[in-house]
Order: structure tokens, then C-alpha cells, then sequence
């Protein structure tokens, strides 16, 4: 590889990083915590009738 496509590669993986790190500043200003995620609710098992 040359010199001129190591500083390529690395200046690519340099933009990504930082593009990621500002999405989650982004999130978090928002009011979002990316480190507790939010489960779905439980589904019941057993089918119910709808109540008319």
C-alpha cells in the first residue's frame, strides 16, 4: 500500500469516528440515553377476544 492510500484509509476511518461520536452527542442533547435502551413490552402468549 502507498503513501498516499494509507493517508486516504486513514483519513476515511478518521470521519466515520467522528461523524458517529456527533450523532450520539446529537441524541443525547435531544434528551436520549443511548447507554439504558428501552426494552419493548412483554407480548401475552395466550390470545385474547376483543371486548365489544
Amino acid at each position: 500500500m502507498g503513501r498516499q492510500a494509507k493517508q486516504k484509509k486513514l483519513r476515511k476511518t478518521q470521519t466515520e469516528s467522528t461523524e458517529s461520536t456527533q450523532f450520539v452527542r446529537q441524541l443525547q442533547r435531544q434528551g436520549y440515553n443511548l447507554n439504558q435502551g428501552e426494552h419493548s413490552p412483554e407480548i401475552p402468549e395466550e390470545k385474547t377476544d376483543p371486548q365489544v
